[in-house]
């Protein structure tokens, strides 16, 4: 049952992460676009790395992420089906 979650994991940590600096940028009020992302600021941390990451790279790995994870879901369930058939047998 551990294959499941290690499936979707691809497709949830870009997508999280994309939408958690989506979130981020606006409830702290950051400024700039993705060309000229300024420093953001939380408390004594700069959030500026985790910003871009988040809003350029998981944007475009989510494009990947997410259907290799159904791939991944797919073929975990097809071998489990499989070990549970053959076990019957």
């Amino acid at each position: 049952m551990l294959r499941y979650p290690l499936a979707l994991a691809p497709a949830f940590v870009t997508v999280g992460w994309w939408q958690l600096a989506l979130w981020a940028y606006g409830h702290y009020e950051c400024a700039g676009n993705l060309k000229g992302l300024q420093p953001c600021y939380v408390g004594a941390f700069n959030i500026q790395l985790f910003l871009g990451i988040g809003l350029f790279w998981c944007q475009l790995l989510s494009w990947l992420a997410v259907p290799l994870s159904g791939w991944l879901c797919v073929r975990a369930y097809a071998q489990h089906h499989e070990q549970h058939s053959s076990g019957e047998a």
